[in-house]
């Protein structure tokens, strides 16, 4: 969860808070398996895939709320396109985590599922998509991903 919220955020003490949420959302839900049958783990899933989709759905939370309180105060807050673009390893390039959090939601989710081992099978079942949906997104963020990288 730790390399999932690094995904998202770049903040250190907000990854850890992060971290904490997705801790609590997968224990609520395996909690509340009976009560609520939209998140109860069904097993048609493995429980790395169930666990993972709780993880990143929690992480896109985290960055809606992270845009919408940026956006309320915006001449307080950080910008985080230039702390992104401040942020580079000692040979000036960007690394990887960085470049990762320029992408826009929907190809960062899925090249971090890929980092994190799932197949594209796996994928698909975890952000709700088919699988035709996760290989473009993929190979467009990949595209983006080396664009940002060079």
């Amino acid at each position: 969860m730790a390399r999932v919220a690094a995904t998202y955020e770049i903040n250190q003490a907000l990854q850890d808070e992060l971290v904490q949420e997705m801790s609590l959302a997968v224990w609520r839900a395996f909690e509340s398996n009976d009560s609520s049958p939209d998140v109860a783990f069904r097993g048609d899933a493995s429980i790395k895939t169930y666990i993972a989709r709780i993880a990143h759905n929690k992480a896109v939370d985290h960055v809606i709320k992270e845009q919408n309180r940026k956006e309320v105060a915006s001449s307080e807050s950080i910008d985080y396109t230039h702390a992104l673009s401040a942020h580079k390893s000692p040979d000036d390039s960007l690394d990887l985590m960085a470049a990762l959090r320029k992408l826009t939601l929907k190809y960062r989710q899925v090249l971090a599922l890929q980092l994190e081992g799932f197949n594209q099978s796996e994928i698909a079942q975890t952000l709700g998509l088919s699988e035709d949906a996760v290989a473009k997104r993929s190979s467009r963020a990949r595209q983006q991903l080396a664009s940002l990288m060079e």
